[in-house]
């Protein structure tokens, strides 16, 4: 008698946690587009698992992908991050619903794509670290390369970004356009050589640069962008279709 009274008593709770278990491990997107061998570790854990389509993603996940290979995540609320081949990425801290977006993301190496959508309060945020730096956007298109050597390239096409060095707070606007088809340019023009720049002054030159290399010793470099050339790399064809065919554009 007494064990069933027990019973009673303990079955309640085990179901009031199963509950709450599930409430936390509420997914926070889907990979939409698995391309070759892409593997997700979940958190906590160390053991690869086969991606799949519509295979669902929650905060702690790390996505890795090998060579010749790509993957696309589709959050809860439509946006879109996806990764090149041999690319490491991790959804650190994620809180996405129809209405909130609170995000910090890790790009260990590789190459990643990002096609935010506006964000709807102050509050809201969208972070992504690499070795080097830290990016946050507000809404725009851009893309990250967290380069072998501890560099990180950060190029906007639409809306602006927020660049600071890996562990910094302070951070500095990086302002983008859509790129366009290539078009016939004029002759060559001399321009100034790229410039390395500290920390400190980030805030006062960066706020209309559409590309920047940043250091891990927390400088970065101006650098030119000919949208002319960006646009026949590979990657960023492959992406600009991809977002066309989504209506992202």
């Amino acid at each position: 008698m007494q064990k069933f009274l027990r019973l009673i008593f303990i079955l309640p709770l085990l179901f009031i946690l199963l509950a709450f278990t599930d409430t936390a491990k509420e997914p926070v997107g889907k990979i939409t587009f698995p391309l070759n061998r892409v593997f997700v570790i979940p958190a906590g854990s160390a053991n690869l698992s086969y991606a799949h389509f519509n295979m669902e993603v929650y905060p702690g996940d790390k996505i890795e992908t090998k060579r010749a290979s790509r993957c696309e995540i589709t959050l809860s609320n439509g946006d879109i991050v996806r990764i090149d081949e041999n690319s490491i990425y991790t959804l650190e801290e994620i809180e996405i619903k129809e209405e909130v977006v609170k995000a910090q993301t890790n790009l260990s190496i590789g190459r990643l794509w990002a096609n935010i959508k506006k964000l709807f309060s102050e509050d809201d945020y969208f972070k992504v670290k690499s070795p080097a730096a830290v990016i946050a956007v507000r809404g725009t298109i851009y893309r990250i390369d967290a380069n072998a050597d501890t560099t990180t390239q950060v190029v906007v096409y639409d809306g602006e970004v927020s660049v600071s060095a890996a562990g910094e707070q302070s951070g500095t606007t990086t302002t983008g356009q859509q790129v366009a088809p290539p078009q016939e340019v004029g002759p060559p023009q001399e321009v100034a050589p790229p410039q390395e720049v500290s920390v400190e002054t980030w805030m006062q030159i960066v706020a209309a640069q559409q590309q920047l290399l940043v250091r891990s010793n927390g400088t970065y470099e101006q650098v030119s962008f000919n949208a002319e050339e960006d646009a026949k790399l590979d990657w960023v064809r492959w992406n600009q279709k991809r977002d066309a065919l989504l209506g992202r554009r």
